[in-house]
């Protein structure tokens, strides 16, 4: 009598190890978002420029990264994969006169696309 218990009470804290490990990715019916295509920086000014990217089915958030190396490597601080709702981001705060790269992803739940393209924008010259 005793085996059966420590056996169902095995089972049962191995269910729940398993309920709790279950998320969204276990969900075939969360899809991983396609790519975001992103347009070139606009209104772009001596500390920051405007990104805009194209919606996409699927995502409830997009992630931004912005930096001054072409391999994201440091990110600007705040600027690591930064969670943004909707497809548009005013930059501000950036150092005049010098080149930004930048790229988006789409996510949907836990799942994340693939990288946008990178695009760059340099800031304009403090007067």
């Amino acid at each position: 009598m005793i085996k059966i218990k420590n056996i169902l009470g095995l089972l049962f804290v191995a269910s729940l190890f398993a309920f709790a490990a279950c998320n969204d990715d276990d969900d075939p019916k969360v899809k991983t978002p396609a790519a975001p295509t992103l347009n070139n920086a606009s209104e772009i000014t001596a500390t920051g420029f405007k990104v805009t990217w194209s919606a996409v089915t699927d995502a409830d958030v997009y992630l931004l990264d912005v930096s001054k190396e072409a391999d994201f490597d440091p990110a600007v601080t705040g600027y690591a994969k930064k969670e943004i709702n909707g497809t548009s981001h005013v930059l501000a705060g950036l150092d005049n006169a010098t080149k930004y790269y930048f790229r988006v992803y789409a996510k949907n739940g836990s799942k994340v696309s693939v990288a946008s393209t990178v695009k760059d924008a340099t800031t304009l010259t403090a007067p």
